[in-house]
Order: structure tokens, then C-alpha cells, then sequence
């Protein structure tokens, strides 16, 4: 309800300094829209590709590190999982014994692994070992498979 003789609002009286200064920038966004444009495009397609870079699977180098024995493995089952789901698989054999150090090549998409290798030695005898790694790696990734005890 109105009462006689009360003034209606006018714009701009009772906004506070901050609601003043955002119309003024909205004022000068809108006059000046066409050179803005081409600004907030290339912003856009900044943002959009930094995120589609971010994901884009990268070159990993892991060097497996077998021990002292080494000689005496004869197959590296290797299975990579990101974050819980299967990723990728494989099979080394080497049937006169692996070398030391083992190198693998491989393009991984960001994330965490969890590495599960089985190794088959000469003798039949089978050990599982579980690594963790985080994708992109700098540099060349070392990887560990003997225990202490086993040195």
C-alpha cells in the first residue's frame, strides 16, 4: 500500500558503491560488445583446451628393476590399471634370463596406476609384486620389484 505524497524509487538511489561500479561495467561491456568478442573467444578456447591437453595420454618410461636375480626370470606379466579399471596388459619373455632392468614404453592417460607384475622364474616359481605410479611422470620412471629381504 502507498501513502500520499511518498516518491517512488528512482534507479541508482539505495544500490550500494559495489551495485554502482558493476553497472558501470556492465554499461561499458555492452557499448563496446563487438570488440569484446574476439577476447572472450579466444579466452574460451584457452580454458577448453588447457582441459583437453590435461587429458591427453602422454609417453611414460618405466624401467622395471628385477635384482640380483634377474637371470633367473623368464617372463614379466605386467598389468596396468587406472584408478580400478583394467587398462592395459603385457607379456615379456625372455627365455635366456632378463636383463636387470627392464624398459617399457607406453602412453598413459593422467591418473593413478596400480601396477601388478607376476614374475615367472626358470623353476616354474611365481611371485607377484604390486608398484603404484601418478601419470604424467617427468623423466624416466624406476620401479622396484625386489623386496628388501629378497636382495
Amino acid at each position: 500500500m502507498r501513502t500520499r505524497g511518498a516518491a517512488r524509487p528512482q534507479p541508482g538511489v539505495g544500490l550500494c558503491y559495489a551495485g554502482v561500479r558493476m553497472n558501470k561495467v556492465w554499461e561499458l561491456v555492452v557499448r563496446h560488445r563487438r570488440r569484446l568478442a574476439p577476447l572472450v573467444l579466444v579466452l574460451g578456447l584457452v580454458v577448453v583446451g588447457s582441459k583437453l591437453f590435461a587429458a591427453v595420454p602422454r609417453e611414460t618410461d618405466i624401467r622395471y628393476d628385477l635384482g640380483p636375480s634377474h637371470e633367473e626370470v623368464r617372463e614379466l606379466r605386467i598389468a596396468y590399471e587406472l584408478e580400478g579399471s583394467a587398462f592395459r596388459d603385457v607379456v615379456l619373455r625372455y627365455p635366456g634370463g632378463a636383463p636387470r632392468t627392464v624398459r617399457h614404453e607406453l602412453d598413459l592417460e593422467p591418473g593413478r596406476y596400480e601396477i601388478e607384475v607376476m614374475l615367472v622364474r626358470d623353476d616354474g616359481a611365481r611371485s607377484e609384486v604390486r608398484r603404484a605410479l601418478r601419470a604424467p611422470a617427468e623423466g624416466v620412471v624406476h620401479v622396484g620389484l625386489v623386496e628388501e629381504e629378497d636382495l
